[in-house]
């Protein structure tokens, strides 16, 4: 037999004992008298509190955008006809890439037809920010973690005095990840 403590006891609550089954043990429910009558709802405040779960249930949804993603990106590499001269391929940058989202990895894929000797290719960011992928053309990197995701990549490409041109180029990708 279960008990009831002291202070809840009271000529309001009534106990039942279920048996379950063939099992040792009971359920008791205690539940006051005529509940029905007593319990007041204020529709009001229900409403409130469930716009306002709603409310942060629709700013949680989007937050989550803006913390986690990624946009892919892909340029046509030019065509090199001068030695030692910069070329640049601007990578186009998502219009879904959140304005505030900072960088965690970035995924490069270049190629150009063949493997000419003395090309020297740069995956960069802004003015200063360049990571040197000349003799890797798939990789991944963190190199560029913390910068915004929303800023522009860009390839340069340039071939040394001793190299041969001209050089065609084929394909420039990224997939940035925030």
């Amino acid at each position: 037999m279960i008990r009831l403590p002291s202070n809840v006891w009271s000529s309001n609550f009534v106990v039942r004992y279920f048996r379950t089954g063939k099992t040792d043990f009971s359920v008791a429910l205690a539940y006051q008298k005529n509940w029905e009558n007593k319990i007041k709802f204020n529709t009001k405040k229900l409403e409130r509190v469930r716009s306002a779960s709603g409310m942060a249930l629709a700013l949680l949804a989007c937050s989550n955008l803006a913390l986690a993603g990624n946009y892919q990106s892909s340029v046509a590499l030019p065509v090199i006809h001068s030695k030692g001269y910069l070329h640049t391929a601007e990578l186009p940058v998502s219009r879904h890439a959140p304005a505030a989202a900072a960088i965690k990895n970035v995924s490069w894929n270049w190629n150009v037809a063949g493997w000419p000797q003395r090309l020297e290719v740069h995956l960069c960011q802004g003015d200063s920010l360049c990571l040197n992928v000349s003799r890797q053309r798939t990789g991944s990197t963190a190199f560029f973690d913390n910068q915004l995701a929303s800023r522009k990549f860009y390839y340069t490409m340039k071939i040394g005095n001793a190299g041969r041109v001209p050089v065609a180029g084929q394909q420039g990708r990224i997939t940035v990840d925030w």
